[in-house]
């Protein structure tokens, strides 16, 4: 023992620590003052304790007493391979050095709540078997939970990681809470097991990632927000997921994940769950229930449905990001590098085009079905190949989409062949003949008269509504143009009837 011990009997000694951390010290005689304030050697907050601590935790383990609370580790402390038989109580503990509890068996509770560690703490490989307790703990530096098991309860609500955390290949078997929690620095979940209620809730994640996890129950991240991308690649989600006012800043990608069951994402009219410069990545995700796919009250783009099928899915009160704009959505996926860009847009379109339909939202699938066509026209020639029927359509009338431009085009033809008319030559109007000898002299009318504007507009209506109007043409010219309106003009008022149509079912 160190000289200061105090020289008075140890049954008239109370250590200065808090009542509650006193059975952890009960029969330890006074050993230093500090601060004014008299403490044991467990209590006791300096480093220059490290002998004398060294020996009164040997004989607490020793003597199979696991009470730690409100101690005070001044050096490293190593329990590798330890096999605690009863309940261990850590809460409020202090520990100022690095910590190694791995491959260490806890067979009852664990408790560490409030406890602190200021340097890193390792408890790899380490099992659980009871209920473990890290809530309100601090963890200064590095925590590195990596491939324990955790039998029970495991709670970390508002625990605090100044550092990252490290809980790959973790296997949890009961419920786990890590709500509440602060995180500055990342966190890994890649690879771990809950088979269990998983609740991740008001939490701020830097960076996470949870690739390749498995969540066997409820996973409910409600109100989190990850900062960085949130990583969800390969993940199994088994029960019901709920993502409810999660504020996602970067990507959330959830590339070849499994949704067994119901899966929410959710947000309000004034917090967005995606941000400006976030994106959500659901390529070659399976859905076993895809009518159990809920998107409630989002800012969506396009895009982000390829490799995926939407078809099944439910969409309430949602925004479409560059609804109808192709072209936008195609840049970004080339910004992503995503191989045949054109052809994915155009086949996610017509999948949410189909969705749109069969919820009677039929403006919005009317906005898809041009936004596959565009992305398909796009293709060759900046998406001015005149070559193709497509790129007729579209100008014609978006698709048979907008009648208003299905009814200017109309105008247009009409127009423009009216002021051909007034350019070509039509038959005139020539009286009978009294003989067979003046029809023999006269000469037919080969060249004829063009017609005057206004006649020409109304001879061009005429001819557009398969009337066969008078004069007939006189001249090749003339029986090319009329012949090319009587097609047009039909074809181009069944587009706007087609545009019509569609408008009002809308």
């Amino acid at each position: 023992m160190s000289d200061s011990t105090a020289s008075e009997p140890e049954s008239d000694f109370v250590c200065s620590c808090q009542e509650w951390m006193r059975s952890a010290c009960s029969g330890e005689p006074f050993y230093r003052e500090y601060q004014g304030r008299r403490y044991c050697v467990l209590h006791l907050p300096e480093t220059q304790k490290s002998v004398d601590f060294s020996k009164a935790i040997e004989t607490k383990l020793a003597a199979k007493d696991f009470n730690f609370r409100g101690v005070w580790f001044p050096a490293e402390l190593r329990l590798d391979n330890y096999e605690f038989l009863d309940n261990v109580d850590f809460s409020g503990t202090f520990f100022n050095s690095r910590v190694f509890i791995t491959d260490t068996r806890f067979t009852i509770d664990a408790n560490f709540s409030g406890a602190t560690f200021a340097k890193e703490a390792y408890f790899t490989r380490s099992v659980f078997n009871a209920k473990a307790s890290f809530q309100r703990t601090t963890f200064r530096d590095h925590a590195y939970f990596s491939a324990a098991t955790f039998r029970a309860v495991l709670f970390f609500k508002d625990a605090t990681f100044e550092a990252s955390l490290d809980f790959a290949w973790a296997t949890c078997l009961g419920p786990v809470n890590f709500s509440t929690i602060t995180l500055k620095l990342w966190a890994t979940f890649q690879n771990a097991t809950f088979r269990d209620k998983a609740a991740f809730t008001n939490t701020s994640f830097n960076e996470a990632d949870f690739r390749w996890t498995t969540f066997q129950s409820l996973g409910t991240f409600n109100n989190l927000r990850f900062k960085r991308e949130a990583d969800f690649t390969g993940s199994q989600f088994l029960g019901e997921l709920d993502f409810n006012n999660v504020m996602f800043e970067a990507t959330a990608s959830f590339k070849s994940a499994l949704f067994g069951d119901r899966v929410r994402f959710a947000g309000e009219e004034r917090r967005p769950v995606f941000m400006k410069a976030s994106a959500l990545d659901l390529q070659f995700a399976r859905t076993e229930k895809p009518d159990r796919v809920f998107f409630h009250t989002l800012c969506l783009h396009p895009h982000w449905f390829i490799h995926v099928d939407p078809r099944g899915f439910e969409f309430i009160n949602v925004d479409w990001n560059n609804s109808g704009k192709a072209k936008l959505e195609l840049e970004l996926l080339k910004k992503k590098n995503v191989a045949s860009p054109h052809r994915l847009l155009a086949i996610a379109s017509r999948r949410l085009a189909a969705n749109a339909e069969d919820n009677d939202r039929y403006r919005e699938a009317s906005h898809f079905r041009r936004m596959a066509l565009d992305s398909e026209r796009l293709a060759t020639w900046c998406g001015f190949d005149f070559r193709k029927l497509n790129w007729w359509y579209w100008i014609a009338s978006g698709y048979g989409e907008r009648p208003f431009q299905a009814l200017m085009v109309l105008m247009g033809i009409l127009v423009l062949f009216g002021m051909l008319y007034t350019r070509i030559g039509f038959a005139r109007w020539e009286p009978k003949l009294a003989s067979e000898v003046d029809s023999i002299v006269a000469k037919p009318d080969e060249v004829g008269a063009p017609l005057n504007i206004k006649r020409a507009l109304t001879y061009s209506g005429g001819v557009m509504t398969l009337q066969k109007p008078e004069p007939k043409p006189a001249t090749v010219t003339a029986q090319a143009l009329v012949l090319a309106e009587t097609i047009l003009g039909p074809v181009q008022a069944a587009l706007l009837a087609l545009a019509l149509r569609r408008k009002f079912m809308r």
